[in-house]
Order: structure tokens, then C-alpha cells, then sequence
């Protein structure tokens, strides 16, 4: 993505409207604009009547302002300062496959968007609409839900040595020995195929804006309950990969 492009993403911005999506509406008072509006490469939209806030991730990787922003994000969604949320979407919409590292205080926030749940009812989903490895996968593998769009693709090229946390939240989900032959082998893997690993809670339509996005959030809503009590009782169950990391 070129500057021009980067530099469209800076704060709130207006990616995926069209006139027929009126339920969309960034505002630069939103406080969530205003937490993120000095980060490169964000954006943020928001379905009012779903109580949904979605998190448009235009730029690879997690840059020092990034990890700041999104901790800061998190942080005021935890303490209720961002309204009535139900739902907090991290829409992946970079371009390309490259290297995506995290910088200081990134174990940090993935460990804070793991314990989100506890402290707030508010379900977490990664939308992949870029291909993801790296730092952006072990983020959003800290989601409660990730769903992805039919053709992208997911690297697990990494050494389970340096990438403890991304292992331990990969071996809580799909079993020790899967997680170890992914990632041993450094396996490139599509949507449909993290779809039968149950990756991925399902695969989207290629619709070039948040229409896909937004049909999930509203489908999920109508059960929003019962998600919200399953993934809270599977996060009290397991200890946090994080935790796991560390210790």
C-alpha cells in the first residue's frame, strides 16, 4: 500500500462506505477516533445498532504507535470509556504477504485482548482480509473469533522458540501437536483449510468493503448471549497462553 493510501487510513476515515451502508458511522468524536487518531494506518467504523466497533488495519505489523494505540484501546474498552460495545472487530486489510513483527509491549496487549472477556462483555473478532503471519496472526489467534475471506492465505513460519505466545494460543486451540507440526514446518495454509482446523469460525465473501463484516456481527448477534457465555467459560478454563510464556 502505497503512502498516499497510508496516509487515507490515518485516524477515522470513511474505507468501506457506500450508500447503501448508512449503519456505518465514523465520527471524529467518537472516542475510539480519538484514541487512534494520531496512529498510522487505523481506522475506525462503528454499527451503532449492533453495538459493534470495528478496527480497520491498513499497514502490516505492529509498529510502537500501533501497540500503543491498541493498548490504549483496549484499555477503554475494559473500563467502558468507548459506550455499549457488544462486539470489537480488528478488520486486516493490508496489502501483501511481509515479514509482521511486534514491537515492545506487544505480548502485552496480546495478553490484555485475551483477558478483555473477563473484564467487559465484549466478544473479540479477527476479520482477515489480508493474508496474515507473523504478529498479525498471533494477534488475531488472541480473538475470541476469527473468520477470513475465502482466498487469503495464513503463514506459520515461525520458530516456536521465539514465538512462545503464538505457540501456546495456537496449542490451546487445535492440540499440541498440530500447533507443533504448523509451525515446525513453517506451513502455508488457506482459508477453507484453517476452516476444518476450526481456525477460522468461517470463511467471507471477497466484497472489497466491510458489507461481509457486517453481515457476520448481525448474524452473531442474535446468539450474542450464548457466545459471550461459552467463550468467557473456554478463556476461565485454560490458562493464558501468555501467562504460559512467561512463567
Amino acid at each position: 500500500m502505497d503512502g498516499t493510501l497510508g496516509a487515507a487510513f490515518q485516524g477515522v476515515s470513511s474505507h468501506g462506505l457506500s450508500a447503501g451502508a448508512a449503519s456505518w458511522r465514523p465520527a471524529a468524536s467518537d472516542p475510539a477516533a480519538q484514541i487512534l487518531a494520531v496512529v498510522p494506518g487505523l481506522a475506525v467504523e462503528r454499527i451503532e445498532d449492533v453495538e459493534t466497533l470495528i478496527i480497520t488495519k491498513a499497514v502490516p505489523g505492529f509498529s510502537p504507535a500501533v501497540v500503543a494505540g491498541l493498548s490504549n484501546l483496549v484499555r477503554a474498552a475494559a473500563a467502558g470509556r468507548l459506550g455499549t460495545l457488544k462486539f470489537l472487530v480488528f478488520d486486516f486489510a493490508h496489502e501483501g504477504f511481509p515479514l509482521s513483527l511486534g514491537a515492545e509491549g506487544f505480548e502485552a496487549l496480546a495478553a490484555e485482548m485475551t483477558n478483555l472477556i473477563l473484564t467487559s462483555p465484549i466478544l473479540t473478532v479477527a476479520v482477515a482480509r489480508a493474508n496474515l503471519a507473523g504478529a498479525d496472526l498471533e494477534f488475531a489467534l488472541t480473538c475470541n473469533m476469527m473468520v477470513g475471506e475465502l482466498g487469503r492465505r495464513f503463514s506459520f513460519a515461525a520458530d516456536p522458540a521465539s514465538s512462545m505466545g503464538a505457540y501456546g494460543i495456537l496449542s490451546q486451540k487445535i492440540g499440541f501437536v498440530r500447533a507443533e507440526r504448523l509451525m515446525e514446518r513453517g506451513e502455508i495454509i488457506g482459508a477453507a483449510e484453517m476452516e476444518g482446523l476450526w481456525l477460522l469460525k468461517e470463511t467471507l465473501e471477497e466484497t472489497g468493503d466491510l458489507t461481509a463484516i457486517e453481515a457476520f456481527v448481525r448474524k452473531t448477534a442474535r446468539r450474542y448471549n450464548a457466545c459471550l457465555g461459552i467463550h468467557r467459560a473456554q478463556r476461565m478454563a485454560i490458562r493464558p497462553a501468555y501467562e504460559v510464556a512467561r512463567a
